[in-house]
């Protein structure tokens, strides 16, 4: 009998969809599992000038300060094939923060108090959990899953997601989510919506429909989201590629929006009686990017326009930077903003021996706040290290230096990650 060794995870994961499959036996559904993930390391160390917060000077007065961290991060997803056109998906998730240096709370997190770092209230969590059917060119996956829509980079919940590819080329997309991860890359995630100011975004549903498409030189993407009764937010995005010799070329143009379905909301202050109220505003976003690629060398140079419709705060994107063009590291920020801007940047990279990548961005922009005005610049040194195609180092040194009596920043980041 041939011998199969498995970690005690890949066991419990296969048993489990063994189980939802009414599978006849344990080795015969381990079998049919996929097992991908990534393992991966971050250090970072971030820091502020004293001054105050805010975009143009608005804010709160803050001191000098230094935070340092260890992330441990890990996903393991388990995709089994079930009965006919069945598959189920099982994910876990592995989220650690531990304090550097000399802090208060600067110890090891292996205990009860560690709560995680991914706001799902522990360290170890199922990240995904849902049952796939495919029939033809059509799949309906139904259950907790990356939302992976245009307005979101990682974060999961829980519905129905809907693909179609029955257009060649072309794929139709619709969500409905009733669900959503309290994730900390949520910029609006300390508004309080409701009469009685007792909810906050991620409490609310998110629907969406999509089409993206990829026709030889050109590749587009058209959507259009749902937060109930927050905002419907809408994105278009087109790139057009082209080979000239050894010169690969790209122009990728985005236009998007959001519609407030609200004029205020309550705003989280740890006071858990008063909420002050802010007002809430339209947005538009336009960019457009330049890249090419020859001989080992890269660069990119392109221009963001983001527009407020008054002088209350809004969105672009719901979580993270999501499928925007973006620039930089820690300048900007398309999930809450109060202000319009115009923005350039400029990277620049090259990579030896197809092993380590050399590169820098410049980004610069100027805001306007109630008729304030005010600059600021991000630059970034980075250094790739592609060890093997499973293994790759990186890091990267931001500063932000802005106008004024604003604070400045800097963040120093090394990861490693295994990917599996």
């Amino acid at each position: 009998m041939r011998l199969i060794k498995l970690s005690l995870a890949t066991i419990v994961a296969a048993g489990a969809l063994a189980n939802l499959a009414s599978a006849a036996s344990l080795e015969e559904a381990i079998k049919n599992v996929e097992v991908t993930g990534y393992a991966r390391y971050r250090y970072d160390s971030k820091s502020n000038t004293a001054g105050r917060t805010g975009t143009t000077g608005f804010g709160e007065v803050v001191e000098a300060n230094t935070n340092n961290s260890h992330r441990f991060t890990s996903d393991i997803d388990f995709k089994a094939a079930l009965d006919d056109n069945f598959f189920g998906v099982l994910g876990f998730r592995y989220d650690s923060v531990d304090y550097s240096g000399d802090r208060i709370g600067a110890k090891t997190r292996v205990g009860t108090d560690d709560w995680g770092e991914d706001n799902f209230g522990q360290t170890f969590n199922v990240r995904q959990f849902y049952l796939g059917y495919t029939a033809g060119n059509t799949t309906l996956m139904a259950g907790r899953q990356v939302l992976g829509t245009f307005f979101t980079d990682d974060m999961v919940g829980t519905g129905i997601k809907l693909l179609n590819s029955d257009i060649s080329g072309l794929t139709l997309a619709a969500v409905a989510f009733d669900n959503l991860q309290a994730d900390g890359d949520i910029g609006t995630g300390a508004l309080l919506l409701g009469s009685n100011h007792s909810e906050r975004v991620c409490d609310r549903n998110l629907y969406g429909v999509a089409a993206i498409g990829s026709y030889d030189l050109v590749s587009f993407q058209l959507w259009y989201s749902a937060l109930d009764s927050v905002a419907g937010l809408y994105a278009a995005d087109v790139t057009l590629g082209a080979n000239i010799g050894d010169v690969d070329l790209s122009l990728q143009a985005q236009a998007a929006g959001s519609s407030m379905w609200a004029n205020n909301a309550g705003r989280f202050t740890g006071d858990p009686v008063n909420y002050p109220k802010v007002a809430l505003d339209d947005a538009t976003f336009l960019a457009a990017k330049l890249s090419a690629k020859a001989f080992g060398f890269d660069g990119s140079v392109g221009y963001i326009n983001l527009n407020t419709q008054g002088d209350g705060i809004s969105l672009i994107s719901f979580e993270d930077q999501g499928g925007f063009i973006t620039a930089g590291e820690d300048l900007l920020d398309y999930t809450l903003f109060n202000y319009d801007a115009n923005i350039y940047f400029v990277t620049a990279g090259y990579t030896f021996a197809d092993k380590v990548r050399v590169g820098a961005d410049y980004v610069g922009a100027r805001a306007e706040q109630m008729g304030n005005y005010a600059d600021a610049y991000e630059a970034v040194a980075r250094v790739d290290y592609k060890y093997s195609k499973k293994l790759n180092f990186k890091a990267w040194y931001s500063y932000i230096d802005r106008d004024n009596t604003l604070k400045d920043n800097e963040h120093l980041r090394f990861e490693a990650r295994y990917n599996f």
